[in-house]
């Protein structure tokens, strides 16, 4: 069955705004989540029919019988053909946003894959969950790869909303198409009596940041989950993030060739691996269950394969993501070993089911056999009981990586006999020493080209690459001398990046100058009321990195409030040495009161004004600066 939703939104565009930025996704907060009254508008919802389940679940137990791919989604139809048919609102102070809402009853998950999105510098969207504490976004046209297909991540629940900013003074156009809905139905997190989170996974698997994990800290942050596409199929692998001899942190992510086919041989197309999302630091923050990330890269391309359809081989799939891995991440790149030592202990880190990250331990010494005709393709695994559990692999766990004791990635994983119920069955991980250069003679079926392009190991023959983080990254972050000021006051900036930028490039909501190139800014002045957002951009010679701190910089009147009861507080600007005086004048222009402060040693002061009368007008005075109030009271 072909499945086919296409939503063409031909939009207008204009001036930026400044908006939340991070490298994969900028962060920050839907424009609608700010306003009440829109808040309370209705966005149009279309119902989208949920696929047939129970050919599915048939499909899936034939599958699992034959220890095939392990399925989560499909894509399901949808009829959405114009932007007229979503939900426009006009923002205060210009611009509007457009929302639509897509409903699949039944869907544990919820994801929108797109042919194409065109966002002329300005606009983004930002894709949610209903109830808003799910948010995918800002995407920009910085974040998403141009002529390509794209896809925002399943957001758990059966329904999303998808919102669009277009700023005011729109001259050019933006295109978005969405060619289809996820759909998925098993793998994603559900809700307990005890409001806590659980998954499928079996109850034997011990979690990565328990006791077991502890020295394996490192390794874990090259583990990913991957939610894969093979044609209209989505199927659940874990990976591996990898380090080469080049040192050049390209984003090599290793995992299984059988990840990209679906049960029936379908392969997937150089489209599909567009649209796979690759799942960073999923896991819990301790041994029990807890908070969890959703760090997601989008995109990769493939670069070498084991197999043809008709040949296991050794079993693995090389991919290099489309983007760079960010800097806030802290992924490492994992070492490896492509020697042919039998390895006597280690660990696999996987994720079971699509579950949070999880460690199974062997401490017997590794043996070699295959999977399919050719001998010695295979490490064969046999796992041990710990402290907290017995752990396994399962399905979702193929491709994961098996590490030797010295934490070097030795092997992934095809597949096996172990579970909860077995955990004395075999599993069989394809050994990076056949990989190397034993699957075929051309670079894309070999490792030995992608982990070491240099040729570097060869001459003395050790063929091992220890694994490191990329403290060569750029990563923003910046502070402020105050953050809260009275309009017209100033602030300065400071710079607290990492990776040692060479440039900034600084843009300041409702500030004088609204851009700066300097590392640390100062004297930037605010002269309109509101909560401010600041933007910095820096850059290396290895990557640049954004941020925006939302409504960072709060831009309040000087006199408050304003009516009062007899009290009024005045706000002065911090940054401003010179001293302060406030005079207070009656309605006939009589000075009443005057007050002399000797350098300004508080942003704040609180006066109580005369006892008769309902109307004044105060002045302040700070050096240059010079602002006259009109206070009403209240008696």
């Amino acid at each position: 069955m072909k499945y086919l939703l296409v939503l063409i939104v031909v939009l207008s565009f204009g001036s930026a705004t400044l908006s939340a930025y991070g490298q994969v996704e900028r962060g920050g907060i839907p424009r609608s989540f700010q306003f009440r009254l829109i808040q309370k508008s209705q966005t149009l919802s279309v119902e989208v029919a949920a696929p047939d389940m129970l050919s599915i679940q048939k499909e899936d137990n034939e599958d699992a019988m034959h220890e095939k791919s392990y399925r989560i989604g499909v894509e399901v139809p949808v009829s959405v053909s114009s932007a007229a048919s979503g939900q426009w609102d006009d923002l205060p102070g210009g611009g509007r946003i457009w929302r639509i809402t897509l409903i699949c009853n039944g869907a544990q998950a919820v994801g929108l894959n797109y042919n194409e999105i065109r966002l002329p510098a300005g606009a983004d969207i930002f894709v949610y969950s209903p109830d808003q504490k799910t948010v995918i976004g800002a995407l920009t046209s910085t974040e998403i790869p141009q002529n390509q297909k794209f896809t925002t991540r399943p957001l758990s629940g059966d329904a999303v909303v998808l919102e669009y900013y277009e700023p005011a003074g729109v001259k050019e156009q933006a295109v978005i198409d969405i060619s289809g809905l996820v759909y998925i139905y098993r793998g994603f997190e559900t809700q307990n009596n005890e409001n806590v989170k659980t998954l499928s996974s079996g109850a034997c698997e011990v979690n990565v940041n328990c006791d077991e994990g502890i020295n394996w800290q490192k390794q874990k942050r090259g583990v990913v989950k991957i939610l894969t596409k093979v044609g209209t199929k989505y199927f659940s692998c874990t990976g591996s993030l990898l380090n080469n001899t080049a040192q050049d942190f390209k984003g090599l992510l290793l995992t299984a060739a059988h990840c990209s086919k679906d049960s029936n041989g379908g392969v997937a197309s150089d489209s599909d691996y567009t649209q796979w999302v690759f799942y960073f630091n999923y896991e819990y923050t301790g041994c029990v269950p807890g908070g969890t990330t959703n760090s997601t890269v989008v995109g990769a391309q493939k670069l070498a394969i084991s197999e043809t359809p008709s040949d296991i081989g050794s079993d693995f799939l090389l991919m290099q993501s489309l983007k760079t891995i960010p800097a806030q991440y802290n992924a490492f790149y994992c070492g490896w070993d492509a020697n042919n030592e039998i390895s006597p202990s280690g660990v696999c880190i996987h994720h079971p089911d699509g579950d949070v990250k999880k460690i199974s331990t062997y401490t017997t010494p590794l043996s070699t056999g295959t999977w399919g005709s050719t001998p010695n393709t295979h490490w064969l695994v046999n796992w041990s009981a710990t402290p907290n559990g017995f752990g396994v692999t399962e399905p979702g766990s193929s491709g994961a990586p098996l590490f030797n004791k010295e934490g070097l990635l030795i092997g992934t994983l095809t597949g096996g006999d172990s579970r909860c119920d077995n955990t004395s069955g075999v599993d069989k991980f394809g050994r990076i020493p056949y990989s190397w250069i034993s699957n075929g003679i051309s670079a894309n079926m070999r490792l030995k080209p992608w982990l070491d392009p240099g040729n570097i190991l060869e001459a003395d023959g050790i063929l091992i690459m220890p694994g490191s983080f990329n403290d060569k990254l750029a990563v923003a972050d910046f502070t402020a001398s105050s953050f809260v000021i009275p309009i017209g006051g100033t602030i300065n900036f400071f710079d607290l990046s990492a990776g040692i930028p060479d440039k900034w490039h600084w843009y300041f909501q409702g500030g004088k100058p609204s851009e700066a190139t300097e590392k640390n800014p100062s004297g930037i002045l605010f002269d309109r009321f509101g909560k401010m957002n600041v933007k910095l951009v820096v850059t290396n010679a290895y990557n640049s990195d954004s941020i925006v701190k939302e409504g960072f910089i709060d831009v309040k009147a000087v006199v408050s409030p304003n009516p009062c009861f007899g009290v009024v507080n005045i706000l002065t600007d911090k940054n401003n040495d010179s001293g302060i005086v406030i005079e207070v004048y009656d309605f006939l222009g009589k000075i009443a009161q005057r007050f002399v402060y000797s350098g300004s040693t508080s942003e704040s002061y609180s006066i109580t004004l005369p006892e008769s009368g309902n109307l004044f007008i105060i002045k302040v005075i700070q050096g240059a600066q010079v602002q006259i109030h009109k206070v009403i009271v209240i008696h």
